[in-house]
């Protein structure tokens, strides 16, 4: 007795997904490793954006008041 073909089939599917799923997991685990410098400038860069943003609203709202 051997395997359905179509069982087989859906076995062969179900191992290729899980081995795509297993490669995405593994690049997107080593993609989120920042360096100390990276993850430092990126929080200087938020701030300073968030800063010029609060700036330009400020602005605005004072001078339409």
């Amino acid at each position: 007795m051997g395997i359905n073909p179509i069982r087989r089939d859906n076995i062969m599917q179900n191992m290729a997904l899980e081995a795509n799923a297993l490669e995405h997991e593994r690049k997107r685990g080593a993609g989120e490793q920042g360096s100390k410098g990276r993850q430092r400038a990126g929080r200087i860069v938020f701030f300073v954006l968030l800063a010029i943003l609060l700036v330009i609203v400020g602005i605005y709202v004072i001078c339409h008041l």
